[in-house]
């Protein structure tokens, strides 16, 4: 597993360490990078004429530095064969649990995920960044309320005021 790293350090040419571990790999070993872990191994070759993913942010990047990888920067993991690539740090939790899925089944995958509290299965085609930000709170009920309150603590606030202030009855307040 070619784990992620701070893109800071990111260079073309991978160090000369990683290419010599990589190039000790036997073939038919299976080899799985995550997030920036695409670049290790694009780098020593080991993606050449492959498809993959990495990190949608660095998909720029990684296609102008690798032309002759085959990036695919929407899915969060791709499996090749003996060579398998994740989009982040969180969907390198998925290619782990596609991996233990296909070598000990479903139920062993479902205990593992259970255990690790994240989904047993997002598909690794789905979408990596899907733009739904986060709502912004109502601007009545209690969230305003709340605001009311907060900015005036130096007053007595009852239950009533509060109720009221939220438009609301006591009971439903």
């Amino acid at each position: 597993v070619i784990p992620p790293f701070d893109t800071s350090l990111l260079t073309r040419e991978a160090p000369a360490h990683a290419v010599a571990a990589l190039a000790a790999v036997r073939p038919g070993t299976r080899i799985v990078s995550i997030c920036t872990g695409a670049f290790v191994l694009a780098s020593a070759g080991l993606l050449d004429g492959r498809r993959a993913t990495t990190h949608w942010a660095l998909a720029e990047l990684f296609r102008s530095w690798y032309p002759q990888v085959r990036l695919d920067p929407d899915v969060l993991f791709v499996d090749d064969g003996d060579v398998l690539t994740s989009a982040g740090a969180a969907s390198g939790v998925d290619v782990c649990l596609h991996l233990v899925r296909a070598d000990h089944g479903s139920e062993v995958a479902n205990r593992v995920a259970r255990l690790c509290v994240v989904p047993p299965w997002r598909d690794g085609g789905q979408a990596q960044y899907i733009e739904q930000p986060v709502p912004a709170p109502a601007a009545n009920g209690t969230a305003a309320t709340r605001d009311w309150a907060l900015r005036n603590l130096h007053e007595p606030l009852s239950l009533a005021s509060l109720a009221d202030h939220a438009r609301m009855s006591l009971r439903t307040f």
